[in-house]
């Protein structure tokens, strides 16, 4: 009721969760910031319970979505949780959802929201269950729209309604920093944690607007989707850097994703 937890988003291939540590040391740091109670069986149970919804969904020998959540349990009335409050486990499976291909190959058009995200260092990075400002900005984007941008308090840029950014200049991938506000991707650190593998630099820096004309190219990505280059943004067109497709071919090889290169 309260948005008291933190949920994880797996993307599952023929049984296989190929970020899944990542998404576990997420999901340990956000247990540790909201003060929920762990043990050390917890990710064994959730890799269990996930493998059972996926075999009864009968979804093992394909592509499709785990939500994992994890609340801090059954509570009375009022916000003070209970003393003896055992968290609580939920595992659903979904079908993998169904993009345009050429939302890969040929790139989206994307439109700044004017709903701005909270600040809160103690629930920055974290997939808490609490995403009304995601939700608010969603509902400005047409339908022609993919995605949404979404800026901090100060108006910088930080992340996509349900991705994070990246933006290309030369040889390095910067990406927006999230410490205030925004999450932290598993997709995201999987390419910063392969940056040599990709041949290139990356840091994250504070983005202002104004200066998305410094880069050469701008792209979203999450667990889910994979990376999608952005076409258009806010009526303005963007150059489509060939760092996307690199990291594509990356997503195909380590990560089960079928993008057409």
């Amino acid at each position: 009721m309260y948005g008291d937890g933190l949920f994880e988003t797996v993307r599952v291939v023929n049984g296989k969760a190929a970020l899944w540590g990542y998404h576990c040391k997420r999901l340990d740091k956000g247990c540790k910031q909201l003060k929920i109670k762990t043990d050390p069986d917890l990710y064994r149970r959730l890799w269990s319970g996930l493998e059972r919804v996926v075999s009864e969904s009968g979804r093992a020998f394909e592509v499709c979505v785990v939500k994992l959540m994890i609340t801090r349990g059954a509570g009375g009335r009022g916000y003070q949780p209970a003393q003896q409050c055992m968290p609580s486990e939920i595992i659903i499976c979904y079908p993998a959802p169904v993009y345009p291909i050429t939302h890969a190959s040929e790139g989206i058009l994307a439109s700044t929201c004017l709903h701005r995200l909270s600040e809160n260092p103690i629930l920055a990075g974290i997939k808490h269950l609490n995403r009304l400002d995601q939700v608010l900005a969603s509902t400005e984007l047409s339908d022609s729209v993919s995605e949404g941008i979404m800026l901090d308090q100060k108006g910088r840029m930080i992340e996509g309604t349900k991705s994070n950014i990246l933006l290309f200049k030369g040889n390095k991938i910067v990406s927006p920093v999230t410490t205030l506000c925004g999450v932290d991707g598993v997709a995201r650190s999987f390419i910063f944690d392969n940056l040599s593998t990709l041949g290139v630099q990356g840091r994250f820096e504070n983005i202002e607007p104004a200066q998305l004309a410094e880069f050469d190219g701008m792209a979203i990505v999450n667990s889910v989707l994979g990376v999608w280059p952005v076409r258009v943004l806010d009526g303005i067109n963007l150059p489509i850097n060939t760092l996307v497709f690199d990291i594509q071919r990356l997503f195909n090889r380590a990560l089960n994703f079928e993008f057409e290169l």
